[in-house]
C-alpha cells in the first residue's frame, strides 16, 4: 500500500478497500471485452484472407495479360514454393494457393523459376480459416478465364472464406471475362459490397 506523508504530517493515498474496488472493477471490464476483442480480431482475420486472395487473383491476371501467357490460380494443400511448384497439386477448397505459368497444354512450364509466379500460405493467417473454392482457374493473354483444359468459363468462379467462430464470409469472385470482386452475403442488394444478385446464397452463403 503507497502512503504519502504530506507538510502537516498527515497520511494520504490508496485504502486496501479503494485497491480492491478498483481491481474488482478491472477485472469486470477485461471480462466483457476480452471477448469482444477475440470476435473483433476472427472477423477482421476473415477480411485480411479475403484481402489476400483478391489480391492472388488480380495478380495472377495481371501477370497473364503482362507475359501474353497461360497463368493459373490454383488452391492446394500442398506449401507454394518455387521448389515444387511444377508437382503441386489443386485441389477443390485446399487450404493455400499458388500462381503459376501453364504452356499450351496446360502443363506447369518446365523452369521452375519461370513457372513459379507466387504463393500464399493461408494458415498464416489463422489456423482455422476456411477456404471453399475451385481447384483451379486459367487467366489466358487477354485475362479472360477457362479451366485447366481451356475450355472457356462462363459461370462465376467464387472463393468463400470463413472461420471457426466468426460470424462473417466473405467471397472473392472471378467473372468470365476476368473481373476480380469481393462481397459479403450479409450485406443487403442495396450495399456497394453486397454479393447479390450477382452472387447468389447458394454460392456464398452467410455464415
Amino acid at each position: 500500500m503507497s502512503v504519502v506523508v504530506t507538510a502537516r504530517g498527515r497520511q494520504t493515498g490508496v485504502t486496501l478497500l479503494e485497491l480492491i474496488v478498483t481491481v474488482s472493477i478491472v477485472g469486470i471490464l477485461v471480462a466483457i471485452g476480452v471477448p469482444q476483442l477475440g470476435d473483433w480480431v476472427r472477423r477482421n482475420s476473415v477480411g485480411s484472407a479475403a484481402d489476400v486472395m483478391q489480391n492472388g487473383l488480380l495478380q495472377a491476371e495481371g501477370e497473364a495479360i503482362r507475359r501474353n501467357q497461360r497463368i493459373e490460380f490454383l488452391l492446394t494443400d500442398g506449401k507454394p514454393a518455387v521448389s515444387g511448384i511444377k508437382t503441386l497439386t489443386a485441389a477443390v477448397n485446399g487450404t493455400n494457393w499458388a500462381i503459376r505459368a501453364v504452356d499450351s497444354s496446360y502443363a506447369p512450364l518446365a523452369d521452375e523459376s519461370q513457372a513459379y509466379v507466387n504463393g500464399f500460405a493461408m494458415g498464416d493467417i489463422a489456423t482455422d480459416l476456411k477456404i471453399e473454392g475451385p481447384a483451379s482457374i486459367v487467366f489466358n493473354g487477354m485475362g479472360r478465364v477457362t479451366d485447366i483444359k481451356g475450355v472457356a468459363i462462363t459461370e462465376y468462379q467464387v472463393f468463400r472464406l470463413s472461420r471457426t467462430g466468426a460470424d462473417r464470409a466473405i467471397c472473392v469472385f472471378v467473372t468470365p471475362g476476368g473481373g476480380v470482386k469481393a462481397c459479403d452475403p450479409s450485406f443487403s442488394t442495396d450495399k456497394p459490397f453486397a454479393c447479390q444478385p450477382l452472387v447468389s446464397l447458394s454460392k456464398c452463403p452467410k455464415p
